[in-house]
C-alpha cells in the first residue's frame, strides 16, 4: 500500500499546454500528500517528459508515468491508472481541468471526518471556464459558477441514475474501498466511462456535497487538433448512445442496476417529452389568445365607427 493518501489519475495525449497547467495547480495544493499517476495514452514520450521536468523536477517518486505505444482510449487508460495506483483516495483528473488550492485539503478532510464509511466520496461545486488556444497560450474568455453550483448535503442517487445530475470527474474525490462494490471501469465504453463508474461507486455509500467552488471544468470550441475536448472526437451523441445501450441491456435481462437505471432514464425521457408537449400546447394557446386579441381590437374599431 502506498504511503500517500490520494491517487491523482491523469490521462493525457499530446497536450503539454494543459498538462503543464494541471501540474502547476497540483503543485499549488495546500495538501500535498498525494501521488500523480500519468497515463500517456499513445502520445509523444519525449515531449511529456520535457513537460514534467519543466513543471518541477522535484516530484520524485510522487509522480509516475506509464507510456503506451499506441492509444487505447479513455476507458482502458483509466482502468490502467486504477490498476497501477493503490492510494486510499482517488481523483480522476482530466488533463485540461484545474483545482483550486484548497480542493484536496477540503475533500480529504471531509472524508477523514467520516469514521463510519457512510460516504463513498465527496463532490464540490465547480467553475465553468470557457477558453481558447492562441499561439500555444491558453486564453480565458469567461469563468462562471452559474452552472456548476451544487447545493444540499447529499447527491440524489435517483437523479444521477436519471442522467439529470452530473458529477464532473474533477469535482469528485472517492474512496478506493468503494471499488470493491463498484467493480472496475467498463472498458467497452469509449465515453461516459467516468459517469458509469461513479454510478456504481454510489452503490458503496453516499456522496457528500461541498458547496464551495473548489475546481474548474474547462470548455473549448472544436478546432480539429489535439487541444479539442474529447467529445469532439465523435460525430454522434455519445451520451444518448450510452443511455440507449443501458435500455437495451435491461431489455435483454441485464443486472438489477441496469434495469433500475433504464427505468430512471425512461422516466426522465417521458417526463421531458410530456413537458415538451405542454410547452407546445402553451405556445399554441398563446398564439390563439394573440389572434383572438387582434380580432377583438378589430371588432371594437368597427363598433366605434
Amino acid at each position: 500500500m502506498s504511503s500517500y493518501k490520494v491517487a491523482i489519475l491523469l490521462r493525457t495525449k499530446n497536450r503539454p499546454v494543459f498538462l503543464r497547467r494541471a501540474l502547476e495547480t497540483l503543485r499549488a495544493q495546500s495538501f500535498q500528500d498525494f501521488r500523480i499517476h500519468i497515463i500517456n495514452d499513445g502520445g509523444d514520450m519525449a515531449a511529456l517528459r520535457a513537460c514534467v521536468a519543466e513543471c518541477g523536477p522535484s516530484w520524485g517518486e510522487r509522480l509516475s508515468c506509464v507510456d503506451l505505444p499506441r492509444s487505447v482510449g479513455r476507458s482502458k487508460a483509466l482502468a490502467l491508472a486504477l490498476a497501477v495506483s493503490d492510494e486510499p483516495y482517488i481523483l480522476i483528473h482530466d488533463d485540461d481541468d484545474t483545482l483550486e488550492p484548497s480542493f484536496l485539503a477540503e475533500t480529504v478532510a471531509f472524508l477523514e471526518r467520516d469514521g463510519t464509511g457512510f460516504y463513498a466520496g465527496v463532490t464540490t461545486s465547480n467553475y465553468d471556464v470557457y477558453e481558447r488556444i492562441e499561439d500555444g497560450r491558453i486564453i480565458t474568455d469567461r469563468k462562471t459558477d452559474q452552472f456548476g453550483r451544487k447545493s444540499g448535503s447529499l447527491v440524489d442517487y435517483g437523479l444521477y441514475l436519471s442522467h439529470m445530475y452530473v458529477i464532473m470527474p474533477i469535482t469528485f474525490l472517492f474512496r478506493r474501498a468503494a471499488l470493491a462494490v463498484a467493480g472496475g471501469v467498463e472498458t467497452r465504453l469509449d465515453y461516459v466511462e467516468d459517469h458509469d463508474l461513479f454510478l456504481r461507486v454510489m452503490m458503496a455509500g453516499e456522496v457528500g456535497i461541498l458547496e464551495e467552488c473548489l475546481c474548474s471544468y474547462h470548455h473549448r470550441l472544436a478546432t480539429g487538433d489535439a487541444n479539442d475536448a474529447s467529445q469532439h472526437e465523435v460525430t454522434h451523441d455519445y451520451v444518448l448512445a450510452y443511455k440507449n445501450g443501458i435500455i437495451r441491456k435491461a431489455m435483454q435481462g441485464g443486472d438489477r442496476l441496469r434495469q433500475m437505471q433504464a427505468g430512471f432514464i425512461q422516466g426522465n425521457h417521458l417526463g421531458r417529452s410530456q413537458l415538451g408537449q405542454l410547452s407546445r400546447q402553451v405556445a399554441q394557446l398563446q398564439e390563439g389568445f394573440a389572434s383572438l386579441s387582434q380580432v377583438m381590437v378589430e371588432l371594437l374599431g368597427h363598433i366605434r365607427r
